[in-house]
């Protein structure tokens, strides 16, 4: 009975394990998808700090 526990306990750890390995794995680099994804979303995080300048005559 008690090795029952046992394996019970070290199969759910590395079931977890294992799951969040993989997890991160999957959305490694995905950290700012959808964060820049339209100009909208720059003007509304930066405002006119990255709007072109007129050209000095």
């Amino acid at each position: 009975m008690k090795k029952y526990v046992v394996f019970g306990l070290l199969a759910g750890v590395t079931i977890s394990v294992l799951a969040v390995y993989f997890r991160r794995k999957k959305l490694a680099g995905s950290e700012f998808n959808g964060f820049f994804d339209s100009s909208t979303v720059a003007d509304e995080l930066f405002g006119d700090a990255f709007e072109e300048l007129p050209d000095k005559p």
